[in-house]
């Protein structure tokens, strides 16, 4: 998943009514205009998949109110500068580095952030997911750590799945209403609730709240309320505690500095520095090692799986480093570059991030 972030800004409004943030057709934010100026942050995690972003700003009466969206982060993209918005299909020039909306000029900006490729996390999480209520006023949300990760109403249902990082974690599911009405079976539902390899439902771990707590029906989590009202079901995932962490480490490197990811053109060769470490517990310092095995290859990654696509070839050097030189005989992309080594009876693996760009 990656994080969207969106800063705005209402200014001069002596005016009554609302802004709205669209994702996909689906509103996932609403923000009252009351005859004030008012800003905020908006933030919500989305999959890796294209996305089409709305904004809507409407006034019911009073003067017409000037919205500023002065930020747009996806993941590492700018979005506010890399992405073309339009006003009824027309590209819009933002006005001193904001996207500038009135009602008076248009009621809506569109534009899309395109598909992306996240490097995979360690923990892996699931669920079912449904709900049935009156579209656009009754919602479920889901929310990972206080973030938006889903918001949605009407006759819907889905899977959800992701990553996160073997921290601690919060994941909440939501039922909120508005003050009147309610239509359907007026509900959401959850279930095969999986983090980390583990099932969630059954062993009682849920902090339940709201206005009406919700309940288990059939290996479900039912969340259900009143007007007005909410009803929400939270967990936290907390790393399992390790018996004895490896003091075996695997550095990558190039020219002396430690690497994060490299880029390289595709269907070319390079090569990467390694070194095998441990920890000494006498000094307190690591050390370098030689590993009675070592290798490397380059992976793809898709839908949690790991594939080679080729081994590297290892040069060991008078100076302790290990020499991987790879092929990226594939196509532009995002790969891993798995380095695995064994030390005595530890054998420890650790994968760089590979992108290949297009080799013109």
């Amino acid at each position: 998943m990656n994080l969207f972030e969106v800063d705005w800004q209402i200014e001069g409004s002596s005016s009554d009514g609302y802004f709205c943030i669209y994702i996909d057709g689906g509103e996932y934010f609403f923000q009252d205009i009351k005859y004030a100026d008012t800003s905020g942050t908006f933030k919500a995690y989305l999959n890796e998949e294209e996305h089409l972003i709305g904004f809507y700003v409407k006034k019911w009466s009073g003067n017409s109110p000037t919205l500023r969206i002065t930020k747009i982060q996806y993941n590492e993209m700018d979005a506010l500068t890399e992405v073309t918005w339009n006003i009824d299909g027309t590209p819009v020039e933002l006005i001193d580095g904001a996207l500038v909306l009135t009602p008076a000029n248009s009621l809506e900006s569109l534009g899309t952030i395109p598909e992306t490729t996240s490097e995979p996390l360690p923990v892996p999480f699931s669920f079912n997911w449904e709900v049935s209520s009156e579209y656009d006023y009754d919602f479920f949300e889901i929310y990972l750590d206080d973030i938006l990760v889903l918001r949605t109403s009407g006759l819907n249902e889905g899977v959800l799945s992701g990553f996160i990082t073997d921290e601690e974690h919060t994941l909440k599911f939501a039922y909120v209403k508005d003050s009147s009405y309610g239509e359907y079976d007026d509900l959401a539902r959850v279930w095969n609730v999986n983090v980390g390899g583990q099932d969630w439902l059954p062993d009682g771990g849920w902090a339940l709240g709201g206005d009406v707590e919700p309940t288990f029906q059939e290996g479900k989590i039912v969340l259900a309320c009143g007007d007005d009202e909410t009803s929400w079901a939270e967990r936290i995932y907390a790393p399992p505690e390790s018996p004895l962490q490896s003091n075996v480490r695997i550095r990558h490197l190039r020219d002396e500095l430690q690497l994060d990811q490299v880029s390289v053109e595709a269907l070319d060769t390079f090569f990467v520095d390694v070194v095998v470490e441990r920890f000494d517990t006498d000094s307190l310092e690591w050390a370098l090692v030689v590993p009675s095995e070592i290798s490397g290859r380059l992976e793809s990654y898709d839908e949690g799986d790991f594939a080679e696509i080729s081994a590297s070839t290892v040069f060991e050097h008078p100076d302790g480093f290990f020499r991987l030189l790879q092929r990226v005989n594939a196509s532009p992309g995002t790969y891993y570059l798995r380095t695995t080594a064994t030390v005595g009876k530890i054998t420890q693996i650790e994968r760089l991030k590979i992108k290949a760009k297009l080799n013109l």
